[in-house]
């Protein structure tokens, strides 16, 4: 097959995408729909991966395959293959009434835009409805109809919004549930239920760089660094390469401690409370009991 036809194609779904002949709205069209074309080729290549893996090859003979090295193949798609398989529940996790509120009002967004999948921008949507995450993005400037917008410009969705069945979450939505649901489960003590609130979610899709939902973000020019910022006391996004903080033992009045939770160092103002190997401020104890009271509902799914 010749290189102009595909051009040409190309070309003319900019075309019917910008529903203009202006050249600046052509260059946006032209520029999402290569995008939705690169995202359909790596969601592809995400479910042949998880086909082969599933089939019980190694990430080495993947990255032969691919032409990469073992780690390069196991870095780039493990999180985004792995998770993507159902798993059990976790023992003893909770999803919070705001984000179980999120995720039915996700579906029906999907529902209403005619898919048959939710994604992510369907989760940012969602997130909205009640909680941390939309006190959040409402703070950004971020609403519905700016989501709405800026999502049908960039991804390709049905003229025709009636269908048959319900949707469901789409891979990348699932992926983002487990790493949520791993971020709560990383943040939370062992002898504590895990519960995971929309808090977690948000950090996850929107430091997600490679997501429809950060995507969107983009597009409507919100700092993804003032998200982390204002999430940081609810989720403590780790700021190290991989995550892990230093045990060393501290004492509570050592001016170098700092609270396990926030990562604030401690002060006058500040005060540290010392268990185990861990400090948490006064700020954060506040924040414990406020998330305690709230009500919660367990995971049924």
């Amino acid at each position: 097959m010749s290189e102009e036809p595909t051009v040409g194609h190309l070309i003319a779904a900019a075309h019917n995408r910008a529903g203009s002949d202006d050249e600046l709205a052509l260059l946006d069209a032209v520029t999402a729909v290569t995008q939705d074309l690169s995202g359909q080729a790596d969601a592809a290549v995400d479910q042949v991966v998880r086909e082969v893996r599933a089939a019980g090859h190694s990430w080495t003979v993947i990255g032969e395959h691919l032409g990469v090295s073992r780690q390069a193949a196991r870095q780039r798609y493990a999180d985004r293959v792995e998770r993507l398989t159902e798993a059990p529940p976790t023992v003893g996790l909770i999803r919070g009434r705001d984000l179980e509120s999120g995720l039915s009002a996700a579906l029906a967004a999907a529902e209403m835009d005619g898919l048959a999948e939710a994604g992510t921008e369907h989760l940012l949507l969602g997130l909205l409805t009640d909680g941390v995450a939309a006190a959040t993005l409402e703070e950004l400037g971020v609403t519905r109809d700016k989501i709405r917008e800026v999502s049908r410009r960039l991804f390709a969705y049905p003229a025709d919004t009636a269908r048959a069945g319900d949707p469901v979450f789409s891979g990348e939505a699932k992926a983002a549930l487990a790493a949520a649901e791993q971020l709560a489960t990383e943040r939370t003590p062992t002898c504590a239920p895990v519960v995971v609130n929309t808090p977690q979610l948000l950090a996850v899709i929107a430091t997600n760089p490679g997501s429809r939902a950060r995507r969107v973000l983009n597009a409507l020019d919100v700092d993804v660094a003032d998200i982390k910022r204002q999430l940081h006391c609810y989720v403590n996004i780790p700021r190290t390469a991989f995550g892990r903080r230093t045990h060393r033992k501290r004492r509570p009045d050592d001016t170098s401690a700092r609270c396990s939770f926030c990562g604030h160092p401690g002060s006058d103002e500040r005060r540290l409370v010392a268990g185990p190997d861990v400090w948490i401020c006064a700020d954060c104890i506040v924040m414990c009991g406020e998330i305690l009271v709230q009500p919660a509902v367990a995971q049924s799914t």
